[in-house]
């Protein structure tokens, strides 16, 4: 599940700012079908209401993609279940998206990937750029179910982290090289890559970087490990085994050779 999609901040659009929000009745099927028309829509999980515009096979292509990571995400990562269900819209092209965002918010959309509302608990996505944006912005309502105090950078870092993702023989979810590496050894190479320190800290981290922090807990079978740590109160560092200085140059030796 591969596409560029833009940065994602904490529950906002995944790039520029979110629209402001709508009124909407509680999700149903009814009431999705009144707001976008003759649409394709499922529930998945009794919880996320994904609607596409595409017809049957992409309606089928994107509930699969919702199924196989909630099921993965609950299984390996999270154990609370958002208490409200999700409208998850996937409309299938730049044209039907744009139309959409600028029909319901009153301005175009400042990404053509896709954003989540927070306060609607709506995500809405040209689904045509691919299923790692829809993979991307599922994390977010489940990651604030499970732990709504988590650092910005693994917010960031972990959502991006399946734009680029496979299942393996045992369900789980593998993320991989995407994109993002172009842009973050350039950084690196010019010197403007920020510190392991500066992307845990920041409230609005590098994504790149966020990402690549959490592929190289992944590459080390430490994700879950850390994941647990940080609902614990416990800090990167004890995860690593080493401090954030070490870290820092282990995570840049490990990039520098990556394709």
């Amino acid at each position: 599940m591969g596409q560029k999609t833009q940065v994602a901040l904490l529950f906002v659009a995944l790039a520029g700012c979110a629209p402001p929000g709508v009124q909407r009745p509680p999700p149903s099927v009814e009431a999705i079908r009144a707001e976008l028309g003759d649409v394709e829509v499922q529930v998945v999980a009794d919880l996320f209401f994904v609607a596409c515009d595409g017809g049957k096979d992409e309606l089928r292509r994107c509930a699969a993609t919702v199924e196989r990571m909630s099921k993965f995400l609950w299984a390996d990562f999270f154990e609370k279940r958002p208490a409200v269900p999700v409208r998850i819209y996937c409309l299938r092209d730049a044209r039907s998206y744009e139309e959409y965002v600028t029909r319901t918010y009153g301005r175009p959309p400042s990404t053509p990937y896709g954003f989540y509302m927070h306060r609607e608990r709506t995500a809405v996505m040209n689904i045509a750029t691919g299923t790692g944006t829809l993979a991307h912005v599922l994390v977010y309502p489940m990651l604030e179910a499970d732990l709504p105090a988590a650092p910005e950078w693994f917010r960031a870092g972990f959502a991006a982290l399946y734009e680029e993702s496979n299942q393996t023989v045992d369900g789980a979810m593998e993320g991989h090289v995407n994109w993002r590496l172009r842009g973050l050894k350039e950084a690196m190479a010019q010197g403007r890559a920020p510190s392991i320190a500066t992307v845990l800290s920041s409230r609005e981290p590098d994504a790149a970087a966020a990402r690549y922090l959490c592929l190289w807990f992944q590459d080390r079978g430490l994700l879950r490990e850390l994941y647990r740590a940080l609902r614990n109160g416990a800090t990167v560092q004890s995860v690593a085994r080493m401090d954030l200085d070490e870290l820092d140059r282990r995570w840049r030796e490990w990039v520098r050779p990556l394709k």
